[in-house]
């Protein structure tokens, strides 16, 4: 690497007018502003592109386009599609201007950062080689807590951020749902460690999943664990550890989504990376990381 770090980032939008003043200040506000923002509308009808447009027109290093494909729903498969070209041409608008960027990521319209978000997650790449994956963790405005269930080598979604190399070895960002969780795994697969940054706290400004209301989103995520081939038992355990925090009948519905994709016959991730980890690996993963627990309270 020659010269500072350079990064990129991309952003899908769909109807954010509310959210975009303060996203573009937290961009703007960061101790390493990226090398190129590009800005995705999808297809806005509340003004969000027209005020973008206007806010940036004095920062080169904003670009905001339109949406490759118009879609009814601005979730799954599609924004996933969304998502990984968005990427691929940050980084191609990015090589045009200048040097290849070092690292590559998404952040998406619904998040606010600290003003070294960016520069603490570019740390951990330069500290260790090996990295592939980072992203902050996510905290709900208001709360007490970070969003529950975030592991420490499962960064996500929302602040993904790529390493230029990994991201090259996974052929780009995947374009199906479950694309940051299959992200990691493809990563991971390719020799690359992934890392959630645990003292770098990004505000989510809606629960995850939770655009369009507890029951849809979580029903979306039951359907995505179908897709994904996550084994029954998990699933099940999913289920209750869902209901655990309010509003309870998360669990219900995100067992409803996976029972509902399962009887319809839903489509289901071809991919055979995907199929052997979520089928069979990831119930190992979380025996062991039970029967360890375990062990040392035994102990």
């Amino acid at each position: 690497m020659s010269g500072a770090p350079r990064y990129v980032l991309a952003t899908p939008m769909r109807n954010e007018r509310g959210l975009l003043p303060e996203l573009l200040a937290t961009v703007r506000s960061q101790s390493v502003v990226p090398a190129l923002w590009l800005v995705v509308d999808d297809h806005s009808t509340d003004g969000s592109r027209e005020w973008l447009e206007h806010e940036t027109k004095d920062l080169n290093w904003v670009v905001v386009v339109e949406a490759p494909e118009d879609a009814g729903e601005y979730l799954g498969g599609h924004i996933a599609r969304i998502k990984s070209w968005g990427l691929a041409e940050a980084v191609r608008l990015a090589q045009e201007r200048g040097p290849t960027p070092d690292y590559c990521g998404i952040l998406d319209a619904d998040v606010l950062l600290p003003a070294d978000h960016y520069a603490r997650l570019i740390a951990e790449f330069v500290a260790d080689g090996s990295l592939g994956v980072v992203s902050s963790v996510l905290k709900v405005p208001g709360a007490t807590r970070v969003e529950a269930w975030q592991r420490s080598d499962l960064p996500r979604g929302p602040t993904q951020l790529f390493s230029y190399a990994c991201w090259q070895a996974m052929d780009g960002l995947p374009r199906v749902q479950g694309y940051d969780a299959i992200a990691n795994l493809k990563a991971k697969n390719r020799g690359y460690r992934t890392k959630l940054v645990t003292d770098v706290v990004a505000s989510h400004r809606r629960e995850t999943s939770t655009r369009e209301g507890h029951a849809r989103g979580f029903e979306r995520r039951g359907s995505y664990a179908h897709y994904l081939h996550l084994n029954p038992v998990l699933v099940l355990g999913r289920s209750l550890a869902y209901s655990w925090d309010p509003p309870h009948i998360k669990g219900l519905h995100f067992f409803k989504g996976w029972a509902r994709a399962a009887l319809s016959r839903e489509p289901r991730c071809p991919d055979p990376e995907v199929v052997r980890h979520y089928r069979y690996e990831r119930l190992r993963e979380v025996f062991n990381a039970a029967l360890g627990r375990g062990i040392r309270f035994v102990r």
